[in-house]
């Protein structure tokens, strides 16, 4: 658990793949949005009732199998709407033909509720999310933006970046999405990513090694 008042995030470990589900709360009303629920809806759903939070918002970077397998039981349960970029949007529509890929069975999620494009703004609480659109991952991935706090999905990782090697990946698009949309916020900014551990921006800048010796 970390965040910055007023708000605090729970990290949730979910899936195969161990994708990073984040309920970003909100400390006041005790609302929550709950972005990239990849897998394990049940522990997904106990986790926001054990913390006593409501939850009316989904926010996804991308349309990925593995950060959109629990959207529809979410979806169901609590009657958020989903957010995600008009790119991702037919993508995450085929979780269950992806997941089938890797052997693995994933529920198709409904449709999105809500298309989010570069610069909109996601209200929430006492704040405001801002969606930054940052494709390279696939054509449709978004970081959502809070205070000092960056949820970046498959974009780039403590030490690494996302891969681009699947369909719709695009190198020098990651490449500049982070230079142009990540690597301007703060140093001390908080990188919140898909899978493995939260970093800074500072940290990135200075060690990634995709991006060291160039300048960052």
């Amino acid at each position: 658990m970390s965040g910055t008042a007023p708000f605090r995030v729970h990290v949730l470990e979910v899936g195969p793949l161990a994708v990073n589900c984040f309920l970003l709360e909100h400390t006041q009303s005790r609302k929550a949005v709950v972005i990239d629920p990849g897998d394990d809806g049940p522990s997904i759903l106990a986790r926001i009732g054990d913390l006593g939070l409501s939850v009316d918002k989904i926010l996804l970077t991308h349309g990925h199998f593995d950060h959109v397998g629990a959207v529809a039981i979410l979806r169901e349960k609590t009657g958020a709407k989903v957010h995600i970029h008009e790119a991702d949007a037919e993508r995450m529509k085929t979780a269950r033909r992806q997941g089938l890929i890797f052997g693995l069975r994933v529920a198709d999620p409904p449709p999105p509720d809500v298309i989010v494009g570069d610069g909109d703004i996601v209200p929430f609480g006492e704040g405001e999310l801002r969606v930054e659109h940052t494709p390279g991952h696939t054509p449709g991935c978004v970081s959502y933006i809070i205070g000092k706090m960056a949820f970046v999905g498959d974009l780039i990782f403590a030490g690494s970046i996302g891969r681009t090697d699947l369909p719709g990946g695009d190198y020098d698009q990651l490449i500049a999405a982070v230079k142009e949309k990540i690597f301007v916020l703060p140093d001390d900014t908080v990188l919140f990513p898909g899978h493995g551990p939260a970093t800074t921006v500072g940290e990135e800048r200075r060690s990634n090694p995709f991006f060291t010796g160039g300048g960052w």
